[in-house]
This record gives C-alpha cells, structure tokens and sequence, in this order.
C-alpha cells in the first residue's frame, strides 16, 4: 500500500474512532450528546478534515465559516447574497442570513471554537441593521471567550460600543448619508478597529453601499488575510501531495 493511501486509511479510522469516543463518553457520563450529534453534523457537511501529517493525524478541525446578514425585512441587502456568492466562488464557506439569527449564529460559532479548542475562524459581514448585528455578535463572543477572525459593517444605522469579539473590525459607513454611523471601541478593546467613512463617494448611498464592486473585492481580499485561501486552494494542496 502506497503512503499516500495508507495516510487516508489512518485518518479514516482515527475519525471512525474519535466518534466512538465520543459516543462512548456521552453514554457512560449521561452528557455529551449535543458533540456527538454536532460531529455527525459537521462530517456530513464535510466541514471536519483530518491532516494529511501523521504527527498531526489525531488533530481535527473545522474549516472556516463565513455569515453574511442581511437588514430590513430579510429582503433588501441583496449585496450580501452577491458577494456571499463571490466567496462561494472561491471556495469559502459562506451562508446569507437575516439579521434576527445574530444569536443563534453566534451560539454556533461558540460551539465550533469550543469543540476545536479555540481554533476554528469564522468572519462576519453585515449590511444596515444587518451590519448593526454584525457587532451584537462580536460583544456576545466577547462575553463567552469567543471571537471572529475579521467582523466587517456595511453602513450600520446605530452608534453601539464594540468590548471585544473581533480581532479586527472594519466599519465600512457614510456619515453624510441620513443613515450611517461609526463604531466606538469600548474601554479594553484589543482588537483592530478601522472605520472608513465613505461621504466622498457620491454614487454610493446606504442603499446600495452592500453591492459596489470595488467594496466587495476590498472585503473578499480582507477574508483571505484573516482566514487564508478557500477550500479550493486546500484542495489543490492536497492533490499535489498524493
């Protein structure tokens, strides 16, 4: 048998047995079956990998997220469906959500960094009241130990404090607009905040900041500083391994 195929038998069994642990571990502890299902989850979808390294073989992890949010009534910020698409494109992971899931998108990523031990990145993107829960999220992972690779804000319409969450936010807003505001780093911020005020522009509104080109390729570049290539680069990778 060659290395390369003997490498993914090892990494299939040690997947076949770290569930088995961990089946093991809820029944015989009467907790647990949350991970054992949020496992099961993630192997379908295909988020967990095993590394290809033998030294590293028992390390699993769960590939990147991306949440995009969208505002009012779920039906306008079709930017973000847009440059969702982008980032789908190019291999990211990357959902569109309305802006109310704030919570239970947050909840999530908590649970995928405390299953990975703190590893596991995930970017945030909103636009208006979507952008506005693009900080909830950051303060409510701040609260929990959590945080976000890269939080960007597409034109938020109320001034809130960010405490943490973030490791680096982008405010993307129009002073001048009727709408737009900046973001405030709370006392003990640690992160990276940067808000870009863009009253200049004057084809851009708040109505349609979310779909300009040239933003969305800003933020698509940004993604890929904080969070590396998509899963097509991985991909490539890996066959050019075996």
């Amino acid at each position: 048998m060659s290395m390369s195929k003997r490498a993914r038998c090892m990494a299939l069994a040690f997947s076949g047995i770290l569930l088995a642990g961990c089946q093991t571990t809820a029944q015989t502890s009467g907790e647990g079956g949350a991970t054992v299902q949020m496992a099961r989850d993630a192997i379908a979808r295909g988020d967990l990998y095993s590394s290809a390294n033998a030294r590293h073989a028992r390390v699993q992890q769960i590939a990147p997220r991306i949440y995009l949010f969208r505002g009012l009534a779920n039906v306008f910020s079709q930017g973000m469906d847009d440059l969702g698409a982008k980032l789908r494109a190019r291999g990211y992971n990357a959902t569109v959500h309305e802006y109310g899931a704030w919570n239970t998108v947050a909840s999530e990523i908590l649970q995928n960094q405390r299953a990975t031990g703190g590893r596991h990145q995930a970017v945030i993107i909103g636009h208006s009241l979507g952008a506005n829960a693009v900080t909830d999220i950051s303060n409510a992972l701040a609260r929990n130990g959590g945080s976000v690779a890269l939080a960007v804000a597409f034109d938020p319409t109320v001034r809130q404090p960010l405490a943490g969450g973030a490791r680096r936010y982008v405010n993307l807003f129009q002073s001048n607009n009727g709408w737009g505001a900046s973001v405030a780093a709370a006392p003990g911020y640690r992160g990276r905040l940067e808000n870009i005020d863009l009253r200049q522009s004057g084809n851009l509104t708040h109505f349609n900041i979310d779909k300009d080109a040239r933003l969305h390729s800003q933020v698509i570049g940004w993604v890929a500083q904080a969070i590396g290539g998509g899963s097509r680069r991985v991909a490539g990778r890996q066959a050019a391994a075996r």
